[in-house]
């Protein structure tokens, strides 16, 4: 079973800042070519794919030997977007213009995994609140499309859409070893009367106007890296 560290995905407020399209009428240098999104946030999610994936810890196996765990970042799709093939055609697309535009080997490296698919998509057809609709993903998949829990008899699995199909990695053969999500909505503070303690660990929320910054790149690779501290006992 192979473990992943899951970045759920937004888009507006995130890769796309409120504002974007007046930003880049005003400045050329705004966007890179075939990329709908601005060089700054996609340069951010770069060096989030990067330091998750540069993560690197010492534990021992069952036989005391010791052996390297490295980050494994796959993106899991939680934006509006991803009720619409079109729209996670147009993202697909432009990850693509933006290493083409990039033409970097490191990026190009960094990227590779993700630009044909997203690792997954939330559920296209169950809209709620953010925060429950990636804890419901979170509960559907925490161990793996193919764990005998996620087909148990008092628990019969959804069927997947064709969408999801088609826009989705065809690994099934995982564990949730650490998550979380990028977004500009608040997935504590969910509801008025309402708070999610439970989501502070895996919360990285980002500026509406601004988009993903380096300085939330910081917080979510420590979120990252302290669960899977916690996954592997290691104090």
């Amino acid at each position: 079973m192979v473990p992943v560290d899951v970045i759920f995905l937004d888009i507006d407020g995130v890769l796309l800042p409120f504002g974007s399209a007046k930003k880049s009428s005003q400045d050329e240098d705004y966007k890179c070519d075939d990329c709908i999104f601005p060089k700054s946030t996609m340069n951010a999610l770069t060096k989030l794919l990067q330091k998750v994936g540069d993560i690197s810890l010492k534990i021992k196996d069952g036989n005391n030997k010791q052996q390297t765990i490295k980050g494994n970042p796959v993106l899991v799709l939680s934006s509006t977007w991803r009720a619409q093939q079109e729209f996670i055609n147009d993202i697909l697309n432009s990850f693509k213009g933006y290493v083409a535009f990039v033409q970097q080997q490191e990026v190009q490296q960094i990227w590779k995994p993700h630009l044909d698919a997203f690792f997954d998509l939330v559920d296209p057809c169950y809209h709620a609140t953010r925060h429950d609709e990636i804890f419901s993903w979170i509960r559907d998949n925490e161990r793996g499309k193919n764990n005998h829990n996620n087909n148990s008899s008092n628990k019969k699995r959804k069927r997947r859409t064709p969408q999801e199909l088609e826009c989705s990695s065809l690994v099934v053969d995982f564990q949730v070893r650490s998550w979380i999500a990028l977004d500009d909505e608040d997935l504590v503070n969910v509801e008025e009367d309402r708070v999610e303690k439970k989501a502070i660990p895996h919360a990285v929320k980002t500026e509406s106007s601004v988009g993903l910054t380096l300085q939330d790149v910081q917080l979510g690779v420590k979120l990252l890296e302290d669960q899977m501290h916690a996954f592997y006992q290691l104090t």
